[in-house]
């Protein structure tokens, strides 16, 4: 390419890839955490999925929580974002945004999506952080922390 309002391609080269994922923190009238249970792996997480090309990490949280649990939801602040460096499945680096998505007061309005989750639940911090893989249940208590403080939290490994 050499259009002179970008750099050299040498330059692009060097920049940084990144995955993207987008997560929606939930809580119950409780204060319970909602989690869901993948088909396709043993540990628990947040609702949510990887970011499609085009859209926005922000977007990719709606759509995902649509798709997942069938509920339209107001994305809210960011809470955590989440540098992994190194993931298992991945080639590059990913970065994590959990948004907050408030609290579902009718649990039966959750329909999950059966192509790809086996459960739900809502859980108090500890029990849904015992759920969750090494790296990601530091997340939980992230994301609750910066609900309460209304400050985004930066995370990395």
């Amino acid at each position: 390419m050499n259009d002179p309002r970008y750099p050299p391609q040498e330059i692009l080269d060097g920049f940084s890839i990144s995955y993207a994922v987008a997560c929606a923190f939930f809580t119950d009238p409780q204060g319970r955490v909602l989690i869901v249970k993948p088909n396709y792996r043993d540990s628990w997480l947040f609702v949510g999925g990887m970011v499609d090309r085009g859209e926005s990490p922000f977007e990719a949280c709606a759509r995902e929580v649509k798709e997942e649990i069938g509920i339209d939801v107001e994305v809210g602040d960011l809470l955590v974002l989440h540098w992994v460096q190194h993931h298992s499945f991945v080639p590059e680096p990913m970065t994590i945004y959990v948004f907050d998505c408030g609290v579902i007061e009718d649990p039966t309005a959750i329909r999950l999506q059966a192509a790809e989750l086996d459960e739900f639940a809502f859980l108090p911090v500890e029990e849904a952080a015992a759920r969750f893989s090494d790296r990601d249940s530091a997340r939980i208590g992230l994301a609750l922390g910066a609900r309460r403080s209304g400050r985004t939290v930066y995370q990395r490994d």
